[in-house]
């Protein structure tokens, strides 16, 4: 029964947990991927 109740109670502790950081790593993602092809972009280069 301790052990049932252990495991319950952490892995409602980590679901918790997990919900607020995977919507921050989602949120980062997005932001990452919305700049990375405006770095992407070639500046052209200047003719001799």
């Amino acid at each position: 029964m301790a052990v049932t109740d252990f495991v319950l109670a952490l892995s409602g502790l980590l679901g918790s947990l997990l919900v607020p950081f995977a919507g921050l790593y989602w949120m980062l993602r997005l932001k990452r991927r919305a700049v990375a092809p405006a770095a992407a972009v070639p500046v052209p280069a200047r003719v001799k």
